[in-house]
């Protein structure tokens, strides 16, 4: 569509200042151009932390090395070694965990994955160690033999400190020996027992830890020879 003149209403050129028949100045007016569309704010994430764990994934795999663990660590099992299984647990469990996420642990993760995996294996060695002495005491009826062996262990131990302070300390070999008559107590020999599951706990919780950090190590040594 050719442009008009404002004034008289004639053609006019789209180049001309003024009006070819009346001389009239003319105005032009031009739209300004769209505006660009503002750009999107950008959406924002937190970035997970290297060192957060996949919970759900952690329990998991820790629940599948606890059980023959804590069956390997009670009276059950080979109870003497039980370091050993806990460690080697402890690397098992990073290696499942590895699978599951995708991701490589670090050296935090790893242990803390291996304390989690320690607090299940001991408490299943309690449990178990727990009901075999209740089937062998009420079950199989050797409470006999039960109280006579943890009486030979309290007096073997209570001889041993007792050569080691009866010449230098006479106070504290009087402390062993009342210590002795306490641990024949009922209220000792619970005492005893509940000592010796927390100390099962904390042993536990370390080797554990030592193993899933551990386990982290490798995984990342492995990553890098794969790298390479």
């Amino acid at each position: 569509m050719e442009p008009i003149c404002h004034r008289c209403g004639g053609t006019v050129q789209e180049s001309g200042p003024f009006c070819p028949h009346c001389g009239a100045p003319q105005l032009r007016y031009e739209a300004p151009d769209e505006p660009a569309s503002a750009p999107a704010a950008p959406q924002r994430f937190a970035a997970r932390s290297p060192d957060s764990v996949h919970w759900r994934d952690a329990i998991r795999a820790a629940a599948i090395i606890a059980v023959p663990a804590g069956l390997l660590s009670s009276r059950l099992g080979l109870q003497a070694i039980w370091a050993v299984w806990l460690i080697v647990g402890g690397i098992l469990v990073i290696s499942i965990y590895r699978r599951r996420t995708a991701t490589l642990p670090t050296g935090r993760i790893g242990w803390r994955i291996g304390v989690m995996l320690g607090l299940f294996t001991a408490v299943i060695a309690n449990v178990v160690d727990g009901v075999s002495l209740v089937v062998q005491r009420f079950a199989l009826h050797q409470g006999a033999a039960l109280d006579k062996a943890y009486h030979q262990t309290i007096q073997l131990n209570s001889k041993m400190y007792l050569d080691m302070f009866a010449s230098s300390n006479p106070d504290v070999a009087a402390a062993i020996t009342r210590a002795q008559h306490f641990w024949f107590t009922p209220a000792g020999a619970a005492a005893m027992m509940l000592s010796n599951a927390a100390g099962m706990v904390f042993f536990m919780l370390i080797f554990a830890a030592a193993g899933g950090a551990l386990g982290a190590r490798l995984s990342a040594k492995s990553a890098q020879t794969t790298a390479h």
